[in-house]
């Protein structure tokens, strides 16, 4: 038998639950138009996922659908109940997801599903269902490939063959075929060819029991700093937010304006408000450290911290 494809400690079934939670039919017409709908529930009769090698699988939906735009907290609660609930029942889960909030989604559960012994797979397409040259059955086919493997144990993002960890990867294009990367942090595996699987990269499996922690805070101000940012916008947004954390989006190495100090000022009200600063950078590549130029340094003498080299969603 493939080692890779051997069952976890604690599960009972050997199918895939593939997950869908963004609204679209498979044929671009909808139902309202007049047209004959094919709903995404309608999936499994592809013929590419019906091949020999592709992972049984089952398909389940959200009860309420949004665009990954419209996505919240509570759309993130309603996908880890739904993973909880089925915990035990499937080796691995495979979410299709819009691309837009698709980085914010994956991390917020991958912080949400704690001491998870299951792969949980986002992917979704690039080019409409309804094209002849899709990449959505690819992607599809090769994310339910990689939630059949044992090893992994972790929420991942899936896209043209490269398998990330969710919350070290961001989006750096809109129409590219390849949109997501990870500059910090290789991929956990690829698919060239074959399944090559980094396992150095992986994690272990948790000795914990499962549980998902959905008593998160979402409500989080992000500032991003730019050149014609104003003092009493600033000040204004820190003294009026609800937000518990703000997340600075600095330049650099974590460096803001040190011009008549009003940076420190509004770090000051907001450490003064009990509300937690966290300071990342507005670049792809580069860790903060704020300790490196007077411009960061300032922030951290007023209580901000630094994001290393988080992704600002997972920050």
């Amino acid at each position: 038998a493939d080692p890779s494809l051997e069952m976890g400690p604690d599960t009972e079934g050997e199918e895939v639950l593939l997950i869908n939670a963004r609204p679209y039919t498979l044929t671009g017409v909808s139902a309202e138009k007049g047209g004959l709908s094919q709903g995404f529930i309608d999936i499994k009769k592809n013929e590419d996922l019906q091949k020999a090698g592709v992972p049984p699988f089952r398909v389940m939906e959200l009860d309420v659908l949004r665009y990954s735009a419209d996505q919240n907290h509570d759309d993130w609660v309603s996908l880890a109940a739904l993973i909880r609930e089925n915990y035990h029942k499937y080796r691995g889960f495979v979410i299709n997801n819009g691309k837009d909030n698709m980085v914010a989604t994956a991390t917020a559960l991958s912080f949400m599903l704690e001491n998870l012994g299951r792969p949980v797979i986002f992917t979704g397409s690039c080019i409409p269902p309804e094209r002849l040259y899709t990449d959505l059955y690819r992607n599809l086919i090769v994310a339910l490939l990689f939630a059949s493997c044992s090893q992994i144990n972790e929420v991942c993002i899936l896209f043209e063959e490269r398998l990330f960890r969710a919350n070290r990867t961001i989006q750096i294009s809109r129409s590219a075929i390849s949109p997501f990367d990870s500059p910090h942090f290789p991929p956990l595996a690829t698919m060239h060819g074959k399944m090559s699987i980094h396992r150095t990269f992986l994690r272990p499996y948790p000795h914990g029991q499962f549980r998902v922690m959905d008593n998160m805070r979402d409500v989080v101000l992000c500032l991003k700093l730019g050149p014609s940012m104003r003092r009493r916008v600033l000040l204004r947004s820190v003294e009026l937010t609800e937000a518990r954390a703000i997340v600075i989006i600095a330049y650099g190495g974590g460096n803001a304006p040190t011009r008549g100090g009003y940076m420190k000022e509004i770090v000051r009200k907001a450490v003064e408000r009990d509300i937690a600063v966290c300071v990342c950078t507005q670049n792809l590549y580069g860790s903060v450290d704020l300790g490196t130029y007077a411009a960061g340094d300032q922030l951290l003498e007023v209580g901000a911290v630094s994001s290393r080299d988080m992704t600002i969603e997972a920050t």
